[in-house]
């Protein structure tokens, strides 16, 4: 007569127990005294049946009979001991010798009882291995909670902001066993919307944010299994659905405004009370480079606004030059985007075009605007903007990059230029596209000296001086690109110099 096996469900608070024997009293007053007593208990009729239990669930503490036909006690406690879980083990025999008790232990059970047996014995041995089993845990748990901590300080400062996060998700998807790990940050411009900033492996079920953050602005914490995990998350895409999930807060100066989670559906594993006090230090290293990140680009947005607006300024004291910067800007991003760069060279370029006089700070502004022919001191002096320029931007971290194309678009193909006398492809080619721009919108603006000249004059100055003051390449490509930038122009009814 086989014992009967309660269904499993998650039963909070208690412990959870598995009795093995293949004698169904047995099962049956183990069952009914243990429940009594305050623990949640399945049963299984022999060692295979209780492999085939124990595989599918989660228990504290296995309690099982030495004799029985197929795999027995001893062989029960050594797969279950290959299973790696923490599960503690205890053997009941009516064939008690010192030999037995000796394998039984070696085998990693924690003790064992002899038949027959008093109800009250197996309480207390069953209460003094889940003591010593809630104390091993409580030392996992904190071990596991300084080496994360531990593995977050590892993380760089210095890094960029998706890199950091992107190295969170896998540290949390490695260290914790998961098989899909999000960072989601709510969008200021849509309420209840949240953006993934970092994703690591299955992802593609639905997730309650707003219940999430709910949770921890309430102050509780989320850790759940099996039917339990069904609150948190949908599963819409076919693929085995979680069995345990955990989530943390990212928090700054206490508002939660995002969550970082972590599931695994692998049969039998469970994150840990330990693993969730660690996800919780990755989401507070998260969610600080985030706002670090945050504060540090509306620090470089305020100061590089600044810097525009002084380049902007002083074109606006001039007539001739006013809107210069904006249009090489324009005329850079053209060339860049003809000549095939990456998306972010082109936005770089078109923001060194914005900076590119900014040196000109730095030169009196009579001197700028003088119609007659400029003496050789006013000459050299007006040479000197681009290292002004530089000596203004290099020391900005994040302007440095725009160095090339403030200090060196005065520099020529054939090595006449300046400041540094550089020949042909020594020359930064963001540079050589911004000497491109910056002249034709100096042949074809007014200036103090003379006015603006014809589109086509400009295009066959440029075809003159191809291979001379400019790359051949770089005029290549803008003269195909001006053509449609005009045309485009024309369709719009916007006006387009002569």
């Amino acid at each position: 007569m086989e014992c009967r096996l309660l269904e499993h469900r998650h039963h909070a608070g208690k412990p959870q127990i598995l009795v093995v024997d293949d004698e169904a009293v047995i099962c049956d007053i183990l069952r009914d005294f243990l429940e009594f007593e305050g623990f949640h208990v399945e049963t299984a009729s022999s060692g295979e049946h209780a492999l085939g239990v124990f595989g599918a669930n989660q228990f504290d503490l296995v309690l099982t009979d030495l004799k029985m036909p197929g795999i027995d006690g001893l062989d029960l406690i050594r797969r279950i001991a290959d299973l790696e879980r923490d599960t503690m083990t205890i053997i009941m025999t009516g064939f008690g010798t010192v030999e037995t008790a000796i394998d039984a232990m070696k085998r990693g059970a924690f003790d064992y009882i002899l038949k027959p047996f008093k109800p009250e014995e197996v309480v207390r041995v069953l209460r003094r291995a889940l003591e010593k089993q809630g104390l091993e845990r409580e030392n996992l748990a904190l071990r596991e909670t300084v080496g994360f901590y531990e593995l977050s300080e590892a993380l760089s400062s210095t890094m960029a902001l998706d890199e950091q996060l992107a190295m969170i998700a896998d540290l949390v998807r490695n260290n914790f066993g998961a098989e899909g790990v999000s960072i989601a940050v709510g969008d200021p411009k849509s309420p209840g919307a949240y953006r993934t900033r970092a994703a690591r492996g299955k992802n593609g079920f639905q997730v309650e944010h707003d219940a999430l953050v709910q949770t921890f602005v309430a102050g509780e914490s989320v850790l759940a299994h099996g039917e339990d995990v069904g609150r948190w998350l949908t599963n819409n895409n076919g693929e085995p659905s979680p069995t345990s999930f955990m989530a943390a807060p990212l928090k700054v100066r206490g508002a939660t405004f995002g969550v970082v989670y972590a599931h695994t559906a692998r049969q039998g594993t469970r994150f840990t009370e330990g693993q969730r006090k660690g996800l919780s230090i990755f989401g507070g290293r998260a969610a600080n480079a985030i706002e670090n990140a945050r504060m540090y680009q509306n620090l470089e947005e305020i100061f590089t606004q600044t810097m525009e607006g002084f380049a902007r300024a002083l074109e606006a004291k001039d007539p001739y030059t006013h809107g210069h910067s904006d249009r090489v800007s324009v005329y850079s991003k053209l060339i860049a985007s003809a000549m095939g760069l990456p998306e972010p060279d082109v936005k770089r370029i078109g923001h060194g075009g914005l900076m590119h006089d900014i040196g000109k700070i730095g030169i009196r502004n009579t001197d700028l605007n003088k119609a007659q022919k400029l003496t050789p001191e006013e000459y050299v002096m007006f040479k000197s903007h681009p290292i002004q320029g530089r000596r203004i931007i290099e020391p900005v971290a994040f302007l440095s990059h725009l160095v090339p194309c403030v200090y060196c678009h005065h520099e020529a193909w054939d090595g006449s230029g300046y400041p540094e006398g550089l020949v042909g492809e020594a020359i930064p080619l963001e540079a050589r596209i911004m000497a491109v721009a910056d002249s034709y919108d100096a042949m074809t603006s007014n200036r103090p000296y003379r006015k603006a000249l014809p589109h086509e004059i400009a295009v066959a100055e440029f075809k003159r001086c191809s291979g001379r003051q400019f790359d051949p390449e770089v005029v290549k490509a803008f003269l195909d690109a001006i053509s449609a930038y005009r045309e485009k122009l024309r369709e719009k009814g916007l006006p387009v110099p002569d």
